[in-house]
């Protein structure tokens, strides 16, 4: 394989995985590790992508999004036992606001096999809107514009209904984290979650580990304007110490363990 080409392979396998180890692209591309690490490093050079602790990611403080079925495939597991965490604060009667991200969906999945009725979901993605229907939730669509990289319902028409209630609480998610807040890669999409925020008692940031991380674009909400975030077991010490001298109530769902691991 000619070293162009090598490269541009490397890229799109980092765009599909999120995120790769040296290994994984050793074994998939049929070259040593040394090899890979020159590449990453030539890379990391000409900003295309992110050294990491044994392997790479894409540049994350820029506005790149990856499509939303493609994020909803990543970091499965942790998303799937955060969302199980952060439904243990929700109760039968609730009125619930999920915004659009790949963890709140994981969340509506796993809402989907709990005996929670009556409830009230309002949300503004299609997906988790679709997750709902016909299971005997009250579901409330936002409507505005349709934002096609994250099948979210974004701009002033969304923003003036999300006034027009006030929910028990709020579970939202995050591409990004920095000293300052939580982050988004887009600026409406920042608004509409700050809305969400303010419209509801109680507010929970849902997040998996890898978002602590790196940066994003825009910050939708400082560390004092949320309740309790929930992540799972792969969060740093970092990280964790930042969230928890901040003030905020830090919940970290447990890694599930299956027969195997037992």
């Amino acid at each position: 394989m000619l070293e162009e080409t090598r490269k541009a392979r490397l890229i799109d396998l980092i765009k599909e995985k999120g995120e790769v180890t040296v290994n994984e692209l050793s074994k998939t591309l049929g070259v040593t590790g040394t090899t890979i690490r020159k590449d990453l490093s030539e890379l990391e050079n000409l900003g295309m992508i992110v050294r990491t602790h044994g392997g790479a990611l894409l540049p994350s403080h820029t506005k790149v999004e990856w499509n939303f079925i493609q994020k909803s495939q990543q970091h499965v597991e942790e998303k799937s036992v955060i969302a199980k965490k952060a439904l243990e604060f929700v109760k039968p009667g609730d009125s619930v606001i999920l915004d659009s991200g790949t963890t709140t969906l994981a969340m509506a999945r796993e809402m989907k096999k709990m005996k929670l009725l009556p409830l009230t979901v309002v949300t503004n993605n299609f997906f988790i809107a679709t997750e709902l229907v016909g299971t005997g939730i009250d579901l409330i669509v936002l409507g505005g514009i349709v934002r096609e990289n994250s099948f979210s319902l974004i701009g002033a028409f969304s923003e003036e209904n999300i006034k027009k209630i006030y929910a028990d609480k709020a579970f939202v998610g995050a591409t990004g984290f920095s000293k300052d807040g939580f982050m988004t890669p887009n600026i409406n999409e920042a608004k509409i979650k700050a809305l969400m925020i303010s419209q509801s008692s109680e507010s929970f940031v849902i997040v998996d580990s890898s978002k602590f991380e790196r940066p994003s674009f825009a910050i939708y909400a400082t560390f004092d304007q949320i309740d309790h975030v929930v992540t799972d077991w792969k969060i740093s010490n970092e990280s964790k110490s930042i969230l928890l001298n901040s003030g905020l109530d830090l919940i970290i769902a447990k890694e599930e363990k299956n027969d195997s691991q037992r």
